[in-house]
């Protein structure tokens, strides 16, 4: 996908028409935008998205508001107006124009709009056809759910990846990579198969099928319930999680909270990681018994096997290395080996006869030996299982008397601040307690639907094990249990193909972010993509969660934009072979940026600026002049084909004109006129 034009017309704070050229040079993808707050910067970035989804992102007020102020204000009741935005790009061959209109006859003060008309146009080989359904042709080239990749507010990216951002991010990486073909085939298709089979079953007349295909049909039933609660409570629970962040970083905000919330951040990372350790110590335990705990059931055995064998040593009961033929041959001479003559019947006669019965067993003799010196081995193992054991005891103690002191600590915190003597303080510190306990509470219930669910699917996969083998004599309900047993293995198998893909999806994208955070932050901190998709950032790599900043996580979210985008253009390379694999998805995508250094310090700003037009094949961003300085003006600008600047019309009459330097020239930045409004102006590079 690649931009080419932008129109907007009389759209929010632009009056009349304003043309954004987007086409990039090779080696030279960026775009730059440059104005000052409240200038429209904003509303550009949602106009990309409001084509494209007819939908603005939450920060904008006053949505309702589409068609700009002074364009209303001027039109007379009963006349037509009119506010539209227009996107131009090229995708896989075709050019397509978006255009979204909404137009209204005005009658009363403010805007009450009606749905926006949408009105998709793709031209191929020059010729130009109207698409039909043009948002479902959209949402096929860029999925809604990927919006927040690659059109997005730096001011804002922290909470892209905050709260309840791990499924969505899940979500649209496996619509992006392509793998959410086989999941619509797991979720949608093969179970629309497989209840049309069910439902046949239960009107033919084998009495056996039916009974078993009611049951199936019941439990499946069943288990979407339990799967809807499971999506619910995960949504309760990111919103508890939110509004409890969202109190805390209140309360370090507030100068008399700040040094109390500071010092509970600090033991909240200090008491995960003491929990991430008595897990660690759990694990080994487990291991160690699993591996060696019928070790510690050997006691007493040894020892009687020891003296067993040197008992039968001191007795001369274990056999000796001596060959039966030497044996023979001193019976048949009748003299032993030192000369005794032992003729038959006598005492040494029968003592040699009995030797030589255990003669030449000499393997015996060495099992017995080997026996010995295992059993005693057996016991030194015993020995150290129990020292180490009692090692892991030992440090679980300790664990839990720290974990135990940093609850207490904690406790402390919070009732210092319940009792700070102001009542922001205490109305946030009921909040964030509030949304904690809910929490709490919600993810408990978590844990017993998935307890549910897990008992679910057993009985489901148990009476499938009875469907696919029951004994069925009618032919027709024979056929329709071979289909049912094929369904459930293709299903089986997805599920399979699926779990395989995402886990290798996952590792690829943890190691890609890894290596764009690497070549842009300068601490130790190291990234990491969970199997659960979250997006976290440890203090080093023994896995100690790091206390982020909001400068921390916009570059994180970069990282992961970044890494997102490298995996999607080499996919789509890959999807060009004609050897690629049927898995192989992916696309080149735009990246549309507004405030792109946020909330970062300036010793980051200029290697965020350096790793900004290596994100994508094209990256529109949209900033201030305060951070377009020195070094970050010059990595921007040398990776530039356009720059534009957003000129704030004001009619404020003492109003200071203000401009703004671009390549050693001076542009209008700030001019009085009749009313409010912004220009879009390009400049020449």
């Amino acid at each position: 996908m690649k931009l080419l034009k932008l129109t907007v017309d009389n759209f929010r704070v632009f009056y009349g028409k304003h043309v954004l050229n987007l086409d990039v040079a090779d080696g030279k993808p960026a775009v730059l935008i440059f104005g000052m707050n409240g200038a429209g910067k904003t509303t550009l970035l949602n106009a990309f998205t409001w084509a494209l989804y007819g939908s603005f992102s939450s920060d904008v007020e006053r949505q309702e508001r589409v068609i700009n102020d002074h364009a209303w204000a001027q039109t007379p009741f009963g006349t037509p107006v009119s506010g539209s935005v227009k996107l131009e790009f090229e995708h896989e061959g075709s050019t397509f124009s978006v255009l979204r209109e909404v137009t209204v006859t005005r009658s009363t003060q403010d805007q009450d709009l009606p749905s926006p008309r949408l009105l998709v146009t793709e031209t191929r080989l020059g010729e130009s056809v109207r698409v039909d359904n043009g948002q479902d042709r959209i949402e096929k080239i860029l999925p809604e759910g990927l919006r927040r990749f690659f059109f997005f507010n730096g001011e804002r990216m922290e909470r892209m990846f905050v709260g309840d951002g791990s499924e969505d991010v899940k979500s649209a990486i496996k619509t992006l990579l392509g793998l959410e073909a086989i999941e619509r085939a797991i979720e949608v298709h093969l179970p629309a198969a497989r209840r049309k089979l069910m439902a046949e079953a239960q009107k033919l007349g084998d009495g056996r099928l039916q009974q078993l295909a009611v049951q199936q049909a019941a439990l499946d039933d069943k288990k979407l319930a339990v799967h809807g609660r499971l999506i619910k409570l995960s949504g309760d629970i990111s919103s508890y999680k939110r509004a409890s962040e969202d109190a805390a970083k209140a309360l370090l905000d507030n100068g008399m909270a700040a040094p109390l919330q500071k010092r509970r951040v600090k033991l909240n990372q200090e008491l995960d990681a003491e929990k991430e350790r008595y897990k660690e110590l759990q694990e080994r335990k487990r291991k160690i018994l699993a591996e060696r705990g019928f070790i510690s059931f050997t006691a007493g055995i040894d020892e009687s096997v020891m003296e067993l064998a040197e008992g039968m040593r001191r007795r001369q009961e274990l056999p000796a290395g001596i060959q039966r033929d030497y044996i023979d041959g001193l019976l048949e001479d009748g003299v032993c080996v030192c000369g005794t003559p032992v003729p038959e019947g006598s005492a040494g006669f029968l003592a040699l006869s009995e030797r030589k019965y255990n003669a030449g067993l000499v393997d015996v003799q060495a099992r017995w030996m080997s026996l010995r010196g295992n059993s005693a081995r057996l016991r030194d193992a015993r020995r150290a299982l129990l020292d180490e054991l009692r090692e892991i005891a030992k440090d679980q103690t300790e664990v839990e008397s720290r974990i135990h002191q940093k609850d207490a600590e904690l406790s402390d915190i919070d009732r210092q601040l319940q009792g700070v003597d102001v009542m922001d303080v205490q109305n946030l510190e009921q909040r964030r307690k509030e949304f904690d306990e809910k929490r709490f509470e919600a993810e408990s219930e978590h844990r017993r639907a998935q307890d549910e669910l897990e008992e679910v699917e057993a009985e489901i996969a148990a009476t499938r094990r009875k469907l696919h083998s029951a004994e069925i004599q009618n032919e027709e309900a024979r056929r329709v249990q071979s289909q049912l047993a094929l369904v459930d293995e293709v299903i089986d198998a997805f599920t399979r193909i699926l779990n395989l893909k995402t886990e290798e999806v996952r590792r690829e994208l943890d190691a890609r972010v890894k290596s764009v955070f690497s070549r842009i932050f300068v601490k130790t901190f190291v990234p990491e993509v969970t199997s659960s998709f979250e997006l976290e950032l440890r203090a080093d790599s023994n896995g100690m969660a790091a206390i982020r900043s909001t400068g921390e996580n916009q570059i994180l979210g970069l990282s992961f934009v970044g890494a997102v985008s490298e995996m999607a253009r080499e996919r789509d390379d890959r999807k060009r072979n004609p050897e690629a694999s049927a898995l192989d998805e992916g696309g080149v995508y735009p990246v549309v940026m507004d405030a792109p250094f946020g909330s970062l310090d300036v010793e980051y700003q200029d290697q965020v600026a350096e790793s900004l037009p290596k994100l994508t094949s094209q990256i529109i961003t949209l900033l201030s002049q305060s951070q377009a300085r020195g070094m970050v003006m010059d990595h921007l600008s040398s990776a530039a084909t356009r720059m534009y600047v957003l000129r704030n019309v004001t009619p404020k009459p003492d109003a200071q004109e203000q401009f703004i330097t671009i390549n050693n020239r001076a542009v209008p930045y700030v001019t009085r006129g009749e009313f409010e409004h912004s220009v879009l102006e390009e400049v020449m590079v």
